[in-house]
């Protein structure tokens, strides 16, 4: 749902408390405390006013975070894209995106389900970048779309994981619960954890070049 503007206050002067402002506002809020719940009573007293000032412009807070979904992502654009061949630059882009994106954790629902035009930019780079390729439309389209679905989801999953080295302690607790058989199996795996999920992005994204250049062989 778009947030509307408001056309209230005194004739001849801008509203005192604008969708852009609060929108904004709730910006910096997830920027400086990401795990905090992004509420409108924060939202409120973060431009200085009522919560219900807020409910003018954004019915529920639903619409507000969606609103605020689609003014991240449309600034998310990492630009210039650096490297020398396409390869390095959907790697940057994708590193960029990333770091951009861990930030806004509550966002990223909202981002998958924005209705908004948002994201033309950032499509419209990914597909100058890819077009030296000569995929068809329908292989350049699925190419785009991977590196974007790849990168969020990532980023959604890594917002909320656990540290590494606590995963890897819970497991190793819980292993000496396990059938013998199990814990000779799993027990050399587990140091191994945190740094698996070090080379865990890279390896994506070696993945996500390696299935764009199998487009290019069919």
């Amino acid at each position: 749902m778009a947030y509307t503007k408001s056309t209230t206050g005194r004739r001849g002067r801008p509203p005192r408390l604008s969708p852009e402002r609060i929108v904004e506002a709730a910006r910096e809020l997830l920027e400086q405390e990401p795990e905090s719940a992004l509420t409108i009573k924060r939202v409120a007293e973060a431009v200085g006013s009522a919560p219900m000032a807020l409910y003018r412009h954004f019915p529920d807070r639903d619409t507000l975070l969606q609103a605020v979904a689609d003014h991240v992502i449309a600034r998310l654009e990492p630009d210039p894209l650096a490297g020398d061949t396409w390869q390095e630059q959907v790697r940057h882009w994708m590193r960029a995106s990333r770091e951009r994106l861990l930030p806004y954790a509550q966002l990223l629902p909202y981002m998958a389900a924005t209705r908004q035009p948002v994201g033309l930019r950032t499509l419209g780079r990914l597909a100058e970048v890819l077009r030296p390729l000569g995929l068809s439309d329908e292989d350049l389209t699925l190419a785009v779309v991977l590196i974007g679905s790849t990168t969020m989801g990532f980023a959604s999953y890594e917002s909320r994981r656990s540290p590494a080295e606590e995963i890897a302690a819970v497991l190793q607790e819980g292993l000496a619960l396990r059938p013998e058989e199990e814990r000779r199996t799993t027990a050399p795996l587990l140091p191994h954890l945190p740094a698996a999920h070090a080379r865990l992005y890279e390896t994506v994204l070696d993945q996500t070049v390696a299935a764009i250049e199998s487009l290019n062989c069919r």
